[in-house]
């Protein structure tokens, strides 16, 4: 005996209702239906009695439906008439459609609707459908559903096109709820094509609760930093960022302006992090099924010292970036849902702002795009109920190609950010505590009477001076101990599991190699750990342990390390273990970068010196793609040159404080021919980033 499936009639209040989230995506489907029916625009109006909403109407110019495709096409559910055609259409289009339910979105706004509609030499058809007929109907037959034909047209008489009327809706609509579907509904259309010939959307309606949204345009005035970027295979083949300062702004002398010419040849190659290998991965779109990809952002600045520069009214600019921030999506110029929204972080970006502190952006100061084509982005496949793509792995490297591209941005907004900041920023950050404390010393000095209240008064302050100078070379060295146990642990990890294979093997001499090696480490960063006072150290010292430390990071990586420490002999005043940590630090950095570029001559130079003067120096540098931020910028927390911004950005940060602990100094050194480098370091041109740790020759109070 064979069976067939029997379908309720209640299928399709489920696919109507349960599968389309909100009002907003409903409307959106059926404006997805105007744009692939080649139409120039939609209009999207509605209708107010006594300040209720009573009517929706969705009217378009595009090329109608007859009796044919209505039965045939759009009153069966779940056709595969667009999927079937995912070409290009008479106006070049290619559907946006393809999983023929998307129409019955028109159930989730209400329950009485009239379609009429009409295409090129046929007649005006007219559609009437009573979805609270649907509640008594125990089968499909059961629900009837009226249409008629017209010899004369009422709507299109010279024109073809789609009206869909509907009435009795479903949900009351309060102003809130207008105005968040007003803005989805204009923000279909991408904010950064200025002439969107192409397909555009309009919301109108006899009402005023739709007045006071602010223009993008005027928004945009208000935005400081911008971004333009392409990709292309495997590249970025355009990219500009720029910083436009207010005229209000009178201590920025200008903007600035970066392209893809100043980006070195590496940041060019789309790629991703890897975390569990501290290691990148190239992504090609085109492999991916992404084809290209358009970036566009515009950044803002809402803190309160840059904030009050604006001309414009700041809570109404405020309230517009809190509904309208986010980074969009768009498809053939028309928009994805549900990316971009408030409750759609889709790249991470709040999330890696609350995870580290500083250079990152926020949703709530972004306005962005990102323009796809979906002839080649076959790869990126909607979901049924219409809230993005499904999450394979052409997704996820989708993802990772944009965030890349936003992090190469937001790298050089965190500049011109700092350069804002040093000069408007009211309370200085450089030891601010200090600071107050020796205005309030001098004021007690001069004006705290009689003298035994004077001396008791600074007795404390002293103490307090003398504490908070020890709780900040605690927490300085704590902080480098933190920053350098990620690595050791990942050297580590690797060790230990090739130690296990060996004992696994029984590779006995082997396994008593990765033992020492593992030993070695454990000693190295022990040493890092160790309380040490400034004394006079041995230079040499203090890099044959740092080198030691790295000996079979260097073997990994296939860096090739010059030095000469161990025919030198020169001594500073130094802590051992601050000066092994700080110099750690940026062999950590050089390898980074050496990786980075992915150069296959890799060298790193450690290089002792007395030609700075009043100091005994380390110098390292190394043949990578050289300083990639303004040195001012790189040594304050939390802001970092690397891609992904991935990183604590406290490495240089941190190693600056040490050093000055120490009563030492780090500094870049611009020209390499200011320091008389051996020839074996010029050869190799290893004279990129160079960073020097000036310790005192002598003994400093």
């Amino acid at each position: 005996m064979k069976l067939n499936f029997s379908i309720s009639p209640r299928i399709l209040s489920h696919l109507g209702e349960d599968l389309i989230k909100n009002e907003s995506i409903a409307l959106f489907e059926l404006i997805k239906n105007s744009y692939d029916a080649c139409a120039s625009h939609c209009i999207v109006d509605f209708t107010f009695q006594n300040g209720k909403l009573i009517k929706l109407t969705i009217e378009d110019d595009g090329h109608g439906m007859d009796k044919d495709i209505i039965e045939n096409v759009w009153l069966v559910v779940g056709t595969d008439n667009k999927k079937k055609s995912l070409k290009l259409n008479s106006c070049g289009r290619i559907p946006l459609g393809e999983k023929g339910i998307g129409r019955l979105g028109i159930h989730k706004l209400g329950n009485r609707i009239t379609l009429v509609t009409k295409s090129k030499d046929s007649k005006e058809v007219e559609l009437q459908i009573d979805w609270r007929k649907l509640d008594s109907a125990s089968s499909i037959e059961e629900f009837p559903i009226e249409l008629s034909e017209r010899d004369i047209p009422s709507i299109f008489h010279n024109s073809t096109g789609l009206k869909i009327i509907i009435k009795d809706l479903k949900n009351q609509w309060d102003r809130r709820q207008l105005r968040e579907v007003h803005r989805n509904i204009t923000s279909l259309n991408s904010p950064f094509v200025e002439n969107n010939d192409a397909f555009n959307v309009l919301a109108t309606g006899n009402t005023d609760v739709f007045e006071g949204l602010p223009d993008f345009q005027d928004i945009k005035s208000n935005a400081l930093y911008f971004g333009h970027c392409k990709l292309q295979g495997g590249e970025i083949t355009e990219f500009k960022y720029e910083f436009r300062p207010w005229s209000t702004l009178e201590k920025v002398d200008r903007g600035r302006i970066i392209e893809l010419n100043d980006l070195i040849e590496e940041d060019r190659i789309i790629k991703k992090y890897i975390y569990e290998s501290r290691s990148y991965e190239d992504i090609d779109l085109d492999e991916s099924k992404i084809g290209t990809i358009e970036f566009d952002i515009i950044i803002f600045d809402t803190d309160a010292q840059i904030f009050n520069f604006i001309n414009t009214e700041k809570t109404a600019l405020k309230t517009y970036l809190k509904e309208n921030g986010g980074i969009r999506v768009y498809r053939d110029g028309v928009r994805v849902y549900n990316y971009g929204e408030r409750d759609n972080d889709w790249l991470g970006i709040d999330l890696k702002r609350v995870h580290r502190v500083g250079g990152n952006v926020s949703n709530n100061i972004i306005i962005g795009s990102v323009k796809i084509d979906r002839a080649s982005s076959t790869g990126l496949i909607e979901k049924t109920n219409r809230e993005g793509f499904i999450e394979n792995e052409h997704y996820f490297n989708f993802v990772e190609a944009v965030d890349y591209a936003l992090s190469l941005i937001v790298r050089e907004r965190n500049v011109d950010k700092s350069l804002l900041t040093s000069l408007y920023k009211k309370h200085k950050a450089i030891e601010p505590v200090l600071s107050d404390l020796n205005e309030v010393m001098t004021l007690v000095e001069d004006k705290a009477e009689p003298k035994e209240v004077k001396d008791e008064v600074l007795k404390y302050l002293y103490r307090i001076n003398d504490q908070y100078k020890e709780v900040k070379e605690v927490l300085i060295k704590s902080a480098n101990a933190g920053l350098n146990l990620g690595v050791v642990i990942h050297e580590l990890d690797k060790l230990i599991a090739e130690l296990t294979g060996c004992i696994e093997r029984n590779e006995k001499d082997k396994a008593v190699r990765i033992s020492l090696a593992l030993e070695k480490i454990i000693r190295g960063y022990s040493a890092m750990l160790k309380k040490s006072d400034i004394r006079l150290n041995p230079l040499s010292k203090i890099v044959a342990i740092a080198l030691d430390n790295y000996e079979f990071r260097f073997l990994d990586h296939n860096i090739n390390v010059v030095s000469n420490w161990k025919e030198n002999k020169l001594k500073a005043f130094l802590a051992e273990a601050e000066s092994i940590s700080v110099l750690t630090n940026l062999l950590d950095n050089a390898i980074y970068w050496l990786s980075y570029a992915r150069k296959s001559d890799r060298y790193i130079s450690v290089y002792i010196t007395d030609e700075i003067q009043g100091y005994n120096s380390i110098i390292v540098s190394d043949n990578g793609p050289g300083f990639g931020l303004p040195f001012d910028v790189a040594i304050k927390p939390f802001l970092t040159g690397k891609p992904h911004n991935i990183g604590s950005g406290l490495g240089l940060h941190v190693a600056n404080e040490m050093m000055s602990a120490m009563k030492g100094k780090l500094i870049l050194i611009a020209d390499p021919n200011d320091i008389q480098f051996p020839q074996i370091i010029k050869e190799n041109k290893i004279d990129k980033a160079i960073i020097a740790l000036c310790f005192p020759k002598e003994k400093k109070t």
